[in-house]
């Protein structure tokens, strides 16, 4: 049984323990007084045959002494319009009939009835029940003081019988079943009323949080349970799981907030330079792709700047790679800041830079370089109360039609930065390179001059 209620709902369970035990006893108290009911209707029928029999008996002994057929038919006719009866007869002591009125009465009788005092027979028939009983001639008391004792057996002068027909008594048992059938029903429909508002305000709340608990388990922390419970208990139980929800949502959303951060902080990192702040060799590589692509799609002018420090080594080797770290972030920020906006510049490795210029001529772009070299020669580094100057080789190589390709341009613009390392420092080489340059870098060696 235990088993079988697992299986529904804990709504359902409630029904089932509320309703079922309403519905076996309701049922119980109307078959009872149903059957009640009905006993006492035909204890009524049958008590009603006996008084009318009772009665007759007596009021017939003279008329059948004496023949008076015209008071036996009166004695009928009165019988006959008592409530229920269908039939009166009166029969000789031998069980043949002397007078009928009514229906459900046999022309002979079965057996004569030897009576002492008031007995009466009574018989069951399709519709009607029969009472019988003798008529007796029962003798005057003439002396109350006489010595002889009175005849045990009276002498019997006939047989009068009475039918009482059952239709009214159906009647009034089907009016009682049908009145107990609504009454039942309307029992029933408001205990179903009421176990149907018990298991609602339990079982809707948690079925509430059950569907909750799912969407939540599914990823929808924003689910909520309406406060519908009228139960304390189960006002705690919501708000405790809003609570929860809520603090569960915060900490998702503190955390989602927290990997965002960390996603845009690495992202970065992973094109930036920690150390200048500048678009890292990744990002260069990829920004030189674009560049190259934006020039084949509308003739867009690209300018590619590789730059080498000049004498960085001596601050390194004097101070110490903080002093060259602090000097290569102050050398970041001036680069920044002698550019256009359009402009980008990237650290691409120890101390060298790279910048790219957009839709800038080759005046222009020739200009912006040895400003660059003079800025950066006038820059005085100051560390442990000495002053340090570098200065700065710069190649410049711009997409034209025999550098089409992003490793073309990236290498003419290294030849182009080498020449000016190699051909004295602090000035600016552009490619194509000049003849002097390009045989003079062929004899050079492998590694430029720091």
């Amino acid at each position: 049984m235990i088993a079988a209620l697992a299986r529904y709902s804990l709504r359902r369970q409630m029904l089932l323990v509320l309703g079922l035990p309403s519905v076996v006893f309701v049922l119980c108290i109307a078959a009872l007084f149903a059957h009640q009911s009905s006993r006492a209707l035909d204890q009524a029928l049958l008590e009603r045959g006996r008084t009318m029999v009772r009665f007759l008996a007596p009021a017939a002994e003279y008329v059948l002494v004496s023949g008076n057929r015209e008071a036996l038919d009166a004695l009928m006719a009165r019988g006959l319009a008592q409530p229920d009866v269908v039939g009166v007869g009166f029969y000789d002591p031998g069980g043949e009939a002397l007078a009928m009125l009514g229906e459900g009465l046999p022309p002979r009788l079965a057996a004569p009835v030897r009576t002492e005092g008031d007995e009466i027979r009574v018989d069951l028939a399709d519709g009607a029940v029969g009472f019988e009983a003798a008529v007796v001639v029962v003798p005057a008391a003439v002396d109350d003081y006489a010595e002889d004792p009175p005849l045990k057996t009276a002498p019997v002068v006939g047989r009068v019988r009475v039918v009482l027909g059952t239709a009214r008594l159906d009647a009034e048992k089907r009016s009682v079943f049908l009145t107990v059938s609504l009454l039942v029903l309307g029992v029933l429909a408001a205990a179903m009323v009421i176990a149907l508002r018990l298991a609602g305000s339990v079982g809707e709340p948690v079925a509430a949080l059950v569907r909750a608990v799912g969407r939540m388990a599914d990823g929808d922390l924003a689910v909520r349970v309406p406060a519908h419970a009228r139960n304390g208990e189960l006002k705690a139980l919501e708000a405790g799981f809003n609570a929860m929800a809520e603090a569960i949502a915060e900490s998702q959303r503190t955390l989602q907030a927290r990997v965002d951060e960390a996603t845009v902080q690495l992202a970065w990192q992973a094109h930036h330079d920690p150390l200048t702040g500048l678009a890292n060799r990744r990002a260069f590589e990829e920004r030189i792709e674009q560049a190259v692509r934006a020039h084949r799609r509308s003739g867009d002018q690209i300018t590619l700047f590789y730059i080498d420090l000049d004498h960085f080594k001596a601050v390194n080797d004097s101070c110490g790679h903080a002093a060259g770290d602090q000097l290569l972030s102050q050398l970041g920020v001036l680069l920044r800041g002698r550019l256009r906006a359009e402009d980008e510049v990237f650290r691409i490795g120890g101390d060298e830079f790279a910048a790219i210029l957009r839709s800038c001529g080759s005046e222009d772009a020739r200009r912006i370089a040895e400003g660059l070299c003079a800025a950066i020669a006038d820059h005085a580094f100051e560390c442990e109360g000495r002053r340090f100057r570098v200065g700065a080789s710069i190649g410049l190589a711009r997409m034209d039609p025999d550098l089409q390709e992003a490793d073309a341009l990236m290498i003419a613009a290294d030849q182009a930065c080498y020449a000016a390392k190699h051909g004295g420092r602090g000035h600016v080489v552009e490619y194509p390179l000049p003849a002097a340059a390009g045989s003079s870098l062929s004899a050079a060696p492998s590694a430029p001059p720091a």
